[in-house]
């Protein structure tokens, strides 16, 4: 499905290790605001063989961010040395306009400097939403067999280095990966990924503020439980086929790590109703409403910066019915906290690289010390 998840999977602790260990450097005054403009020359990843026909020209790409300079206010955004809070929308010509067109892209970031030298490197992560101009369509778009929704996830990843010409201006170059999916919702979903090289102009503005500096107290480290549900929908071949419900609930323990991460353990208990479906496509089998339920246990690293909790899982089924999908399950995970308990949950379970579904859904945290 992606590149992306291939890297995270393979391995599964790297951003979140690199981060908690990297990011320790401080500054002393920063303007309020920021804008920026980048540009990005790549391509269409050819992940799979069918991505090879969709992929003719180079893709071009246009960005524009609007960014707020963290002050150190809330005890996160220290102990990350103050990263960046932005919005960018994106405009992209994905290099083949009879099968693709142009697609759009809108999302929310957070950028976290990992060195401060004269040549500031930093890593910036955000998803959103993207758009597709021209997605498959049985009549009018059969030879784009990688993307069947107008609608999907853009998720962008970027590292990139900055060197600041004066009191306000910067420019930066970087390495992008831009991928769109729409988690089996629709199928096809072989999912776009465009890599690209990128340049920067940034522009910061507004009043200096001096960056606080406290001492951090430490989290405590005690086990909490956590119970979450959650619902998503999928499809499943062929394409234009109906769409099935999905239904999970977990049980968690969760321990912090330090103050920027925590780690755990869950049992997962999984009712997809496509699975009886496809049992009966693919090994001509007798089937019940029972082969559509599924059990695992999993272990999971959770990035956690402020209210909002970026969870990389990795587990195992205990029980299953269906085979196809092989026996290892991942889930990446975003939580935003509503209070010290409760949460949203926004997530997309995968097999490896290959998309399940995208699950939401709401949790509670049982004994949980203040975030």
């Amino acid at each position: 499905m992606c590149l992306v998840f291939k890297v995270i999977f393979k391995y599964p602790l790297f951003l979140g290790v690199f981060l908690h260990y990297f990011v320790s450097f401080s500054q002393q005054t920063v303007p309020q605001f920021g804008v920026e403009q980048t540009i990005h020359f790549g391509s269409i990843l050819p992940h799979r063989p069918l991505v090879n026909a969709v992929v003719e020209g180079h893709s071009l790409i246009y960005e524009f961010s609007f960014y707020k300079n963290t002050l150190g206010k809330k005890q996160w955004q220290q102990a990350y040395n103050y990263p960046k809070i932005g919005i960018s929308a994106m405009i992209l010509q994905l290099g083949n306009k009879e099968k693709l067109g142009n697609s759009y892209g809108v999302f929310p970031y957070i950028q976290f400097p990992i060195s401060n030298k004269k040549i500031e490197w930093n890593i910036r992560f955000g998803y959103g939403l993207g758009y597709i101009e021209k997605p498959f369509d049985r009549e009018t778009n059969f030879k784009n067999t990688v993307i069947g929704s107008t609608y999907n996830v853009l998720i962008n990843l970027n590292s990139l280095w900055r060197i600041k010409l004066n009191e306000n201006i910067s420019t930066s170059a970087g390495i992008s990966l831009v991928h769109f999916s729409n988690g089996s919702f629709t199928r096809p979903n072989l999912g776009i990924n465009v890599f690209s090289l990128n340049a920067g102009l940034a522009y910061n503005f507004g009043l200096k503020k001096d960056l606080i500096q406290n001492e951090i107290p430490k989290r405590e480290k005690n086990w909490s439980k956590i119970v979450l549900v959650n619902v998503g929908i999928k499809e499943i071949p062929p394409v234009e086929g109906p769409k099935y419900m999905v239904y999970t609930t977990s049980f968690s323990f969760q321990k912090a790590f330090s103050n920027k991460s925590s780690y755990g353990f869950s049992a997962d208990l999984f009712y997809n109703s496509s699975l009886e479906q496809l049992i009966s496509d693919e090994e001509n089998k007798t089937t019940s409403n029972s082969d559509n339920a599924r059990a695992g246990l999993s272990v999971f690293y959770s990035l956690d910066v402020g209210k909002v909790s970026y969870l990389i899982q990795m587990g195992g089924y205990l029980r299953t019915a269906y085979d196809g999908d092989g026996f290892i399950y991942h889930r990446i995970t975003s939580r935003y906290y509503i209070n010290k308990n409760l949460f949203f949950n926004l997530g997309l379970k995968t097999h490896w690289a290959v998309a399940d579904f995208i699950e939401f859904g709401i949790g509670y945290k049982f004994n949980s010390p203040s975030k």
